[in-house]
């Protein structure tokens, strides 16, 4: 019988992260998706108020590539968090292989984001900080990174045993 997920801490802490990430993609990030006839109007009510709050220029006046992450985000992050929650549940044996490369793309394209984000001369101290864009962005970012090694080194150990090899890694994270 697999482990319970309360027993799998890093695990639970991605459940927590792909349960909460689920309706903010849903109700926020892919609404340029939705067909205007069924967008409820409160998606854009929380749009103009988080813009309004953070300054984020991503949901107004987007650079170019910026249209490609959300894309990725529709067609990756949105179907990958879908089959995330009930594997991390059932404690799915590709966890570390899917959440691997999800931490990467992650991490990537967040740190671009941030780097972009810092380059707004408009953003107020507050709006860069950590209780604005940067601790929301920071955040992802932090969690991406920790999610990328810690489920290298789960890969590290399972090839390893499988091997014979001596782990690149430490036993735990």
């Amino acid at each position: 019988m697999a482990n319970s997920i309360l027993t799998r801490k890093r695990d639970l802490i991605y459940l927590i992260f792909f349960i909460t990430h689920l309706p903010v993609m849903l109700a926020f990030d892919l609404t340029a998706y939705y067909p205007i006839n069924i967008k409820p109007l409160w998606m854009n009510d929380l749009r103009t108020w988080y813009v309004a709050t953070y300054g984020d220029r991503f949901f107004y006046n987007p650079p170019a590539w910026f249209g490609a992450l959300t894309f990725l985000e529709l067609v990756y992050h949105l179907p990958l968090t879908l089959w995330a929650i009930p594997a991390l549940l059932r404690n799915d044996p590709r966890i570390p292989l899917a959440l691997l490369v999800f931490g990467m793309e992650t991490s990537i394209t967040t740190l671009v984001c941030l780097a972009e984000m810092w380059s707004w001369e408009e953003l107020r101290p507050e709006q860069k900080g950590l209780g604005g864009l940067g601790g929301m962005y920071g955040g992802y970012l932090a969690l991406g990174i920790f999610m990328m090694l810690d489920c290298y080194a789960r890969l590290d150990q399972w090839i390893a045993r499988q091997k014979g090899l001596t782990p690149v890694t430490k036993k735990r994270l």
